[in-house]
């Protein structure tokens, strides 16, 4: 039997790659994130990729043309993805009938789907539990952190059987994966010691700021909006984009306010910007205990347009959450020019490096103590943009390009294996 020989061709194609939006794309990091993946991928070689945006969400659909993202939507409606789970728990088993069943019906409805539109390798761009119901289609994950494992006191991982839920979920996938990306060198290390994945295969895809925050990097800010008068406060305030979660640490930035007046005088109010996900009335309540009313302001979700001159218009960025250990305001208040202030914690220190004025989670008075030296102090403001500005060269397009291609084209390179 002859076999095929490449003289002069090559049997290299691009990979069709299915790229996964699993959220509802409304607000929040994690889409802004997951946008940040897609639009890495519209920029990698097509002599590498032929790339197909999917997502089960029939809504994402508008949301992503209008981002100049053409996707398919495989809908999973309710009894499909109790079908999908039941499939997966019999198939554990692994029995000489199931096997006979599989090649009945050889696919779940999610990779069927995939199958008819010839993908290779799925990227899942947010750490979704999708790629459990795959079953021969390759696939390649994302794994933002580990909080739930390194401050598991929180009611978020504590209840609902979430911290179990979690580990069930990055045990089953990130064994599995192709490659599993991660935000920091402390992504990687602990992906590799708590859970056994391949240092090979775990690469390091730093985040980037917002792409509508790039878009305003550099512009003036817009003059028709003031940000104080359109939130009816008399003083300055900081700026704060967090989801109402305990780990956030909205507490701590109010009890750095009061601080801030009752030992330096000095008032300085705050506008918070994020969706309740049960923490937000027990704020609230701080807010009152603390008379903090006249001065603090809760937006809700606001439009990509304004969130820059949120930015723009602060004293700083304050963000004192535990979870890391990476986010994505930092690097939003570096590309604007705005001080940041953040966690004097593992990891997040590492993420901002000189570029932030570190507060201890353990004492407000050391945010009380940045902000009275930023108020007081112009030339400080000025100093803290200039090294946000550097700090943020650290963190390339051009270099998260590169990781990723590199992993693909090694893939591609395998593929030839066993593709046609």
């Amino acid at each position: 039997m002859s076999h095929p020989v490449a003289t002069g061709r090559t049997l290299l194609r691009p990979v069709r790659l299915g790229v996964y939006f699993d959220q509802q794309l409304h607000a929040g990091g994690g889409y802004q994130q997951a946008l940040n993946a897609a639009n890495l991928v519209k920029r990698l070689s097509r002599d590498v990729v032929e790339p197909y945006f999917v997502t089960s969400e029939e809504d994402n659909i508008a949301v992503l043309k209008e981002l100049g993202i053409d996707a398919v939507c495989i809908p999973l409606g309710a009894w499909q993805k109790v079908f999908m789970a039941f499939r997966r728990r019999l198939f554990s088993a692994n029995t000489r009938g199931l096997l006979l069943w599989k090649k009945v019906v050889p696919y779940n409805s999610f990779e069927r789907g995939l199958v008819l539109l010839g993908i290779d390798l799925m990227y899942f761009i947010s750490p979704t539990g999708r790629a459990r119901s795959l079953e021969v289609t390759n696939y390649m994950t994302t794994l933002w952190d580990l909080c739930h494992r390194d401050d598991l006191e929180f009611p978020e991982v504590r209840e609902n059987r979430i911290f179990e839920g979690r580990e069930k979920h990055y045990r089953s996938i990130l064994p599995k994966a192709v490659a599993v990306f991660v935000d920091s060198p402390l992504g990687k290390l602990n992906a590799v010691r708590r859970y056994g994945v391949d240092e090979e295969r775990i690469h390091v895809l730093p985040f980037s700021p917002a792409p509508a925050v790039q878009d305003a990097s550099g512009r003036e800010v817009a003059v028709s909006v003031n940000i104080r008068e359109k939130y009816s406060l008399a003083v300055p305030y900081v700026y704060y984009p967090a989801q109402f979660w305990s780990h956030k640490n909205h507490v701590y930035l109010l009890e750095g306010l009061r601080v801030l007046e009752d030992e330096y005088g000095i008032k300085v109010g705050a506008i918070f910007s994020g969706g309740d996900q049960g923490n937000l009335s027990y704020v609230k309540s701080v807010v009152e205990r603390l008379g903090l009313e006249d001065r603090v302001r809760f937006a809700g979700f606001v439009d990509n347009d304004e969130v820059p001159i949120l930015y723009q218009q602060s004293v700083a960025l304050v963000m004192p959450t535990y979870f890391g250990p990476t986010n994505l305001p930092p690097l939003e208040a570096f590309s604007l020019g705005v001080p940041v202030l953040y966690p004097d914690k593992a990891g997040l220190r590492d993420q901002v490096g000189d570029g932030a004025l570190l507060m201890d989670l353990g004492d407000p008075r050391s945010m009380a103590r940045h902000l009275k030296e930023l108020v007081s102090r112009p030339e400080l403001r000025e100093e803290m943009a200039r090294r946000g500005k550097d700090r943020l060269k650290a963190f390339s397009d051009e270099e998260r390009v590169q990781v990723l291609e590199g992993v693909l084209r090694d893939f591609q390179r395998r593929m030839v294996c066993w593709s046609a």
